[in-house]
């Protein structure tokens, strides 16, 4: 499978596995909502955050897909226009 990061994006990098997957860490999700790394850490303990798909090292990961969604839900991040 090759990974490839989209420098064309919209947001921060992230790492694209497909064409409809993209895949982040804390880090990529903290500069994409502008919020710090510990805020993410602290949201991501509470209801209602996205469950990560896995763990890449010691990092947690999510699809940016669904992270968005609950971005856009919550009113942390405006629809795409």
């Amino acid at each position: 499978m090759l990974f490839t990061i989209d420098k064309r994006m919209r947001y921060a990098p992230g790492v694209k596995v497909d064409a409809g997957t993209e895949l982040v860490v804390a880090s990529d999700i903290a500069r994409r909502l502008d919020l710090s790394r510990q805020r993410i850490n602290q949201l991501q303990s509470q209801p209602g955050f996205p469950k990560p798909i896995g763990r890449l090292a010691l990092s947690n990961v999510w699809r940016w897909a669904t992270v968005e969604a609950w971005a856009i839900e919550t009113g942390r991040l405006t629809p795409p226009a």
